[in-house]
């Protein structure tokens, strides 16, 4: 009697829940980057001073920064399926302050609201998208979730500066705001529809409780490695998200719209690739060659007279920024267990927020003393750092890999 071999299982990451976070994310850069790119430009308008400024450019990320002890264990230990809508839900309401009421105290106050939104928002689809992908697809699962992003990265700095345009044309600068910032609240509220499908939570009381005590869900030791890393990443990116429309009018480049699709085209092929990559060669192998070129994008676009030199510059930060992303995400949640890998997200996250926060601000007070040709040139400086400490935590996650898998082989012996 001839026996068949069954055939392998194919296992695949398009499943209900991931399919849903993915949307949701897409909607999620829809918004963001329709907005935060222009907020500098916003709070120029209404007033504020040079330092004022790369404050208020920051604060976002700030308050988000500062909602981690908050955030951390309310993911760990609430139903992210409820977060979710309540998340992109407030996303909508803030967006509509911002048109509603044009004044620095209240672009403060919104402001405020918005970063407590994104420190609960950020995490909590980075957890539900590892939760909803099989182990051995975690890298590149986690480059394709980014991509649907990277998409509406490409198009919504334009849609936002397209805005500004239009209601300035029609009326003043004051209406193109508007126009702006309530196309961010319908985006918000359009990715409360895929959070509402999404699947509820399956963790039991007892798999709560066994995660400790709300302290104990804040941060992770496991994954602040990697927040270090992603912390010196982001500040030299903010420069790219803040500044980049500025700079251009200093220079006086026309059609500066364009450096946001070249880069997002460029990030939309290096995430899932990179992604692959890691898979096949190993992390350690793609993340240096990377940072290396992500490095140089900083010494191309701060060294620019044109458009064409620019957009080389935004090509080399979309592949070296965009392949670090789903190699740095894979590395904090395989540091921990899979009920703490909300905890992992958190710290992940408090470092893109310190990033974001400092880095702004940082490179305000390098324009105040000389130009942002210069405050681009100084971007190399972080991420050089960004190499040294991923050479020198690699054996520690490298160590912490080893402890889990054997943690699991002592389950299965059981």
């Amino acid at each position: 009697m001839e026996t068949t071999l069954a055939a392998p299982v194919k296992t695949t990451i398009w499943n209900r829940n991931f399919i849903c976070v993915f949307i949701a994310n897409a909607m999620l850069s829809l918004t963001h980057s329709a907005v935060n790119t222009l907020v500098s430009t916003y709070a120029t308008y209404l007033g504020a001073g040079t330092l004022l400024m790369g404050l208020l450019t920051g604060l976002f990320f700030g308050v988000s920064l500062a909602m981690r002890p908050v955030t951390g264990p309310v993911s760990t230990k609430l139903d992210k399926r409820t977060l979710m809508i309540f998340v992109f839900a407030l996303g909508g309401v803030v967006n509509i302050g911002y048109a509603l009421f044009p004044h620095i105290g209240m672009f403060v106050f919104f402001r405020f609201f918005h970063g407590m939104q994104y420190s609960l928002v950020g995490s909590l689809i980075m957890t539900v998208a590892g939760d909803s992908l099989p182990r051995e697809k975690l890298a590149s699962g986690m480059g394709i979730y980014t991509v649907g992003g990277t998409v509406m990265f490409a198009i919504a700095p334009s849609i936002g500066i397209g805005l500004l345009n239009l209601g300035t044309r029609l009326k003043d600068q004051g209406l193109g705001f508007e126009l702006m910032f309530f196309f961010g609240a319908a985006a918000s509220l359009l990715a409360v529809i895929p959070s509402l499908l999404l699947l509820p939570d399956k963790k039991t009381k007892a798999e709560i409780a066994s995660t400790g005590a709300w302290y104990k869900n804040i941060l992770t030791v496991h994954a602040i490695p990697t927040a270090v890393v992603i912390t010196l990443v982001c500040a030299a990116y903010s420069l790219y998200n803040n500044y980049m429309v500025k700079f251009a009018a200093e220079k006086g480049i026309a059609g500066i719209s364009i450096f946001f699709t070249v880069t997002a085209a460029f990030t939309f092929f290096s995430r899932p690739l990179s992604g692959r990559l890691a898979e096949r060669f190993g992390i350690k192998k793609i993340m240096i060659p990377c940072l290396i070129v992500y490095a140089a994008s900083f010494i191309v676009v701060g060294t620019s007279k044109g458009l064409a030199s620019v957009l080389v510059g935004g090509a080399l930060a979309a592949v070296g920024y965009g392949a670090t992303q789903p190699s740095l995400q894979a590395m904090a949640i395989q540091t921990v267990t899979p009920l703490k890998r909300s905890v992992a997200s958190n710290t992940l996250y408090a470092g893109i927020d310190l990033g974001f926060f400092v880095g702004p601000f940082l490179g305000s007070v390098v324009y105040k003393y000389s130009n942002y040709s210069v405050m681009y040139l100084t971007g190399i400086v972080p991420v050089a750092l960004a190499i040294v400490c991923f050479l020198v935590f690699w054996p520690m996650y490298a160590r912490r890999l080893k402890e889990l898998r054997a943690l699991e082989g002592d389950s299965g012996a059981a």
